[in-house]
């Protein structure tokens, strides 16, 4: 289900959900899965790629590669799947104040 608006969770306003930060608080907006978990797929797919080429001969070290990047890419696109409602209002910190 993709929604068009979503309501900041500290000031209630209605944002887009094309915009980069709520018109209301200037709370930040970030969308899809969190950094951290394409992190995670990158590390899975290059234990899967050296997995790869310990099981097979050093001639056939490209299955390796080809198994490992397509690990990479369903990852993604799995987070990208999963994730595609999640809406997160993160709140800027202040600068220094001037003194």
């Amino acid at each position: 289900m993709n929604r068009v608006h979503h309501k900041c969770s500290y000031c209630e306003t209605t944002a887009s959900v094309a915009a980069a930060d709520c018109p209301g608080c200037r709370a930040e907006l970030r969308c899809g899965a969190h950094d951290a978990l394409y992190v995670v797929a990158l590390v899975v797919s290059i234990i899967m790629w050296c997995r790869m080429l310990v099981a097979v001969h050093a001639a056939e070290a490209r299955a390796g590669w080809v198994i490992g990047l397509a690990v990479l890419i369903s990852g993604w696109g799995l987070l990208d799947w999963l994730y595609v409602d999640r809406v997160h209002f993160r709140r800027r910190r202040a600068r220094d104040p001037d003194v």
